[in-house]
């Protein structure tokens, strides 16, 4: 059976919850131990619980041995009511190519982005130590980069803004507002995204119109529009931001009703993102989930 979606903002009546848990969420409930049990059994029987390509990935590279076996049980445990959809960059691909194949009858929410292949091996634990510390320095290097980018944006952006400093954005709606008017960031953002997967370089119309009908694609960009802001733009202070993995995981708003998160900025930032890209998900820490259980169910 294909993973297929019906957009969250049309919600069909009788439909179950569909509930997306961060790696941070899934640690908290792997900490909770037994005091968990009741929550997860919860979900297998009132949710639709999706876990994630990506936390399976950041789970596999847990350096520590003893907590990364402990993780993959709590994964284990909620595999047994769960389905698993792949990490954001294969969803993305996934649906360019479908948007390719046929455009005008391109449907997101029948796109299949269900990860079979996780869903066999995280219970298996079909994997052996040289992969987890591949995968470890696959994280590390990916996330570094992404980090460096957008920090050497800054002093060439810095250089602009000086002479007029009435055109640096003060938060992210205003970097939006700048990003998606014409000839903004958010096209320019989403255009090598697409490339790399037609092979052809797409016009601003074009970026324009599949932003339109591809939600998990708008997420995405207003995402990296996000990461634009924080590391390139915003006067720099110590308040935390979400990293590259956090980020990315916008692409997975589309997807669910509610997005579980220990983790604060990411929190925060997927927030704002799901309300400037218009994507109907709530992001809520696992206490707030927890404490609205009986109302959600």
């Amino acid at each position: 059976m294909l993973f297929r979606v019906s957009p969250c903002y049309n919600q069909p009546m009788g439909r179950l919850l569909r509930i997306v848990f961060d790696t941070s969420a899934i640690n908290k409930l792997e900490d909770g131990g037994n005091s968990s049990e009741p929550l997860i059994k919860g979900l297998k029987c009132g949710f639709e619980v999706i876990l994630t390509g990506m936390s399976a990935g950041e789970i596999i590279s847990t350096k520590d041995v003893q907590k990364r076996g402990s993780l993959l049980s709590q994964l284990a445990q909620l595999l047994d009511a769960a389905s698993c959809i792949w990490p954001p960059h294969v969803i993305i691909e996934l649906l360019i190519s479908a948007h390719i194949s046929n455009p005008s009858h391109f449907d997101w929410t029948k796109v299949d982005v269900r990860a079979r292949a996780y869903e066999e091996a995280l219970p298996r634990r079909d994997f052996d130590e040289e992969l987890c510390a591949q995968e470890r320095k696959e994280q590390f290097k990916v996330q570094k980069r992404f980090k460096n980018m957008w920090a050497e944006l800054r002093p060439r952006l810095d250089r602009i803004l000086v002479k007029d400093p009435s055109r640096r954005p003060t938060n992210y709606s205003e970097a939006v507002a700048i990003a998606t008017a014409d000839g903004g960031v958010l096209w320019g953002l989403g255009r090598p995204l697409y490339k790399h997967v037609s092979g052809r370089e797409p016009t601003e119309a074009d970026i324009k119109a599949f932003v339109n009908v591809c939600p998990p694609f708008r997420a995405m960009c207003y995402g990296l529009v996000m990461a634009w802001y924080k590391g390139s733009l915003r006067n720099q202070d110590r308040i935390p931001v979400a990293g590259r993995n956090d980020l990315m995981m916008a692409a997975y708003l589309p997807y669910c009703d509610r997005f579980v998160t220990e983790d604060w900025p990411q929190r925060e930032e997927l927030r704002e993102i799901a309300a400037e890209a218009k994507i109907d998900c709530r992001i809520v820490s696992l206490e707030d989930f927890d404490r609205s259980f009986a109302i959600v169910a």
